[in-house]
């Protein structure tokens, strides 16, 4: 009979992934996973088959759990557009704004198109926020600018989480979310009375 695991699965998966995070896939040792998870080399390969296999799992855990909640708390359900907008402005905000940015968005620069351990996973992302931004856009400012707009916002979240390791002022970063979501309100369809009153507005909510 082989040996029970000891380890807390949620716990690990967290701590490597922001070991991934910090140091990127391909630049982390062995050695320094180990410290960041608490694991040593063999209850690394017995749970997770190799490093790759760790990355896989942090990668997805981090996806599903951290980055799907986020979505869910600012843009699920009756969300508007102000709270999309929180949704890129919490991004300039801890966790987050600790100049490592986001694995996700690391991993799309670090792999691009190749196939990576990443891949699975950086497609459930963007599935994710365009489906996300989609809805919220198509509620208020209807299917036709929708379409167009879901890819500008996609490309916006993804380039302020990788500008944010640059060291370009957080202040300024924060100014190019607030104008491009004040552009999209002139295209409003959907007055502001009519929108969900009990929907997190970015002014009281955080993640």
């Amino acid at each position: 009979m082989g040996r029970r695991r000891t380890f807390d699965r949620d716990t690990v998966l967290m701590a490597a992934a922001n070991a991934f995070r910090m140091h990127g896939y391909r630049d982390i040792s062995i050695a320094a996973l180990e410290r960041a998870t608490g694991l040593v080399s063999g209850s690394i390969y017995n749970a997770f088959g190799d490093k790759a296999g760790l990355f896989r799992a942090a990668l997805a855990h981090y996806v599903h759990g951290f980055v799907a909640e986020r979505i869910r708390h600012f843009a699920g359900g009756e969300a508007t557009l102000d709270d999309l907008e929180g949704l890129f402005l919490s991004v300039l905000e801890p966790p987050l704004a600790d100049g490592f940015g986001c694995l996700v968005t690391n991993s799309i620069v670090e792999f691009g198109r190749e196939d990576s351990p990443a891949r699975e996973s950086i497609d459930a992302t963007m599935a994710l926020l365009r489906d996300a931004f989609s809805d919220v856009l198509t509620r208020e400012l209807g299917a036709e600018v929708a379409a167009g707009a879901t890819m500008q916002l996609l490309t916006l979240y993804h380039g302020i989480l990788t500008l944010s390791r640059s060291g370009l002022p957080i202040d300024e970063l924060a100014r190019s979310v607030r104008l491009t979501f004040a552009q999209l309100r002139t295209q409003r369809t959907t007055p502001p009375s009519s929108l969900n009153p009990e929907s997190p507005s970015p002014e009281r909510t955080t993640t």
